[in-house]
C-alpha cells in the first residue's frame, strides 16, 4: 500500500489525516514541523506528502520546493493543506511545486479523492520512467549494433588507420569504410547518411550491409 507522510503543526489536524487514511488503508507516517517532515521525507521516500502552509520555521512552500528539486523523491507527489483560497496563494504554491492543494479544516470526500490523484499521478510517473528506461536501454544496443557495424582498424602494413565514432545523439546518421582495391590503393568512404536518430541509424546499418555484400562480391 502506499507510503504518506503527513506534516503539521496542529496535532488535532495530524491525528485526524491519520486515522482517516489509516482506515483506507494506507501507510501514514506524521511530523510535527517543517524540518522533521523533510527529514522523514528523504528518509521514507512517501509517495505522497500532505502538508501544511503555514508553520514556524520551514513552512509547507519551503518542504515543498525541497521536495520537488530532490531526485530521490522526484514523483512523489506533494499536497498543500491550507486554508488561503485566493487565486495568488494558488499561484504560489504551484510555482513553489505543488501537485495538488486540499482546504483546512479537511473534508473527507475530498481528501480521499485528492489522494487517489496524486497516487495515480506518481503511478504514472513511474510508468514513465520504467518506459523510458527500457528505451534507453533498447538505444544503447542499437547504438552497439551500429557501432559492430564499423570497420576495424589498420593496425599493420604500410597504412594503418584509426578512427573515433561520436555521433552528437546515442544513434548517428554517419557512415565510413575503407576497403583495398589492390596491394596499391586503399579506397575510403565517409558519408552524412540523414540527421541523427533510429531513421538515420537504420539506413545506416542497411547501407553498410550491403556494402559489405558488394564489396565482397
Amino acid at each position: 500500500m502506499a507510503r504518506i507522510l503527513i506534516i503539521d503543526d496542529d496535532i488535532t489536524i495530524v491525528m485526524t489525516l491519520r486515522r482517516l487514511l489509516q482506515k483506507q488503508g494506507y501507510e501514514v507516517s506524521t511530523a510535527a514541523d517543517g524540518e522533521q517532515g523533510w527529514q522523514l521525507a528523504q528518509t521514507e521516500v512517501p509517495e505522497l506528502i500532505i502538508c501544511d502552509w503555514e508553520m514556524p520555521q520551514l513552512n509547507g512552500l519551503e518542504v515543498c520546493k525541497r521536495v520537488k528539486t530532490s531526485p530521490r523523491l522526484a514523483i512523489s507527489s506533494f499536497i498543500l493543506l491550507t486554508a488561503r483560497g485566493a487565486l495568488d496563494d494558488r499561484i504560489m504554491g504551484l510555482d513553489a511545486g505543488a501537485d495538488d492543494f486540499l482546504a483546512k479544516p479537511p473534508d473527507i470526500g475530498e481528501l480521499n479523492a485528492r489522494v487517489r490523484a496524486g497516487l495515480r499521478s506518481v503511478q504514472l510517473k513511474r510508468d514513465l520512467r520504467r518506459q523510458k528506461e527500457i528505451l534507453e536501454q533498447e538505444l544503447a544496443e542499437a547504438a552497439e549494433y551500429v557501432r559492430s557495424l564499423l570497420p576495424e582498424p589498420l593496425v599493420s602494413g604500410a597504412i594503418q588507420t584509426a578512427w573515433a565514432f561520436i555521433p552528437s545523439a546515442q544513434l548517428g546518421g554517419d557512415s565510413f569504410n575503407y576497403h583495398w582495391l589492390d596491394d596499391d590503393h586503399l579506397a575510403i568512404y565517409l558519408l552524412d547518411v540523414s540527421g541523427h536518430g533510429v531513421g538515420s541509424a537504420l539506413a545506416v546499418s542497411i547501407s553498410d550491409e550491403c556494402a559489405s555484400i558488394a564489396i565482397g562480391a
